[in-house]
Parts: C-alpha cells; sequence; structure tokens
C-alpha cells in the first residue's frame, strides 16, 4: 500500500511540473478595441474579433496565431515571464476606408487564470494607435 501511494505522489508531483507556457497553451477567442488615428481621422477600433492559438516554443517563449473573423491571419511569437507576456513587434494591414496600412504592432500584457488583457500598440505611416486592448479568453 505505500509502495502505490509513494508512486502516487510521485505521479503527481510530475504532472504539476509543466511549464507556465504549456499551461497556457490552447485555443483563444480575442477581440481588439480601442481608438486609432490614420492620418487626421480618429477611429474607434472594435470590430477585430477571431481566434487566437498559443503554441508552446519553449518554458518562456510562444507562438501566437491570429485568425480575425471577416479579416486575415497573421502570427507572432510572444515571451512570457511570471505573470507578464510580450509580443513581439510583427507587421500586419490594417483597413480604413479605402486605404490598406502595414502596421507594425507590438504589446505587453499581464496573464490572469484564462485570460490575456494585453495593451497593443500600432506604429506605421499615417497610422499611431497606443491605447489599443487585445483581450484573449481560453476556450
Amino acid at each position: 500500500m505505500k509502495k502505490l501511494l509513494v508512486i502516487l505522489l510521485a505521479l503527481t508531483a510530475l504532472m504539476s511540473c509543466k511549464d507556465q507556457v504549456e499551461q497556457l497553451s490552447g485555443s483563444y477567442s480575442y477581440k481588439i478595441s480601442g481608438t486609432a488615428v490614420f492620418g487626421n481621422d480618429t477611429v474607434s477600433i472594435s470590430e477585430e474579433i477571431g481566434a487566437l492559438e498559443l503554441i508552446r516554443l519553449s518554458a518562456d517563449s510562444a507562438l501566437l496565431t491570429f485568425n480575425a473573423l471577416r479579416g486575415p491571419a497573421y502570427a507572432t511569437k510572444a515571451k512570457v515571464e511570471g505573470k507578464s507576456i510580450e509580443l513581439m513587434p510583427y507587421e500586419r494591414t490594417i483597413s480604413h476606408l479605402t486605404r490598406d496600412y502595414t502596421v507594425t504592432a507590438s504589446g505587453q500584457g499581464d496573464l490572469y487564470d484564462g485570460t490575456m488583457l494585453v495593451r497593443l500598440r500600432y506604429t506605421g505611416d499615417d497610422v499611431k494607435a497606443d491605447s489599443l486592448t487585445l483581450l484573449c479568453k481560453k476556450n
């Protein structure tokens, strides 16, 4: 009986040794909202929603793939440290009125139980957005 108990305790300890990024891995729903300036127009962004997949690359890094509803797919890498996440800069295209804008996006945020809250920044020619919010909820 004691041997069985020791084996069960060892298995339980091994199962709880998953790194943080592995625990975060999986499918999420996401929404981007906030305000951006395109040229001289200040625009409220609240239309981008979609699916996000977080894939473990190492104990402290991940690949994030975004698949926007009614829009493109794009990806970036992220660093995870404790309860913080940092999205590495990546390029994407944003459409406003009749023009497509290429922007560099990046962000830093916080991790909660099954939720990521990231402050996004877009920069590019004629584009500035530094008060965007990326909210991700694990499915």
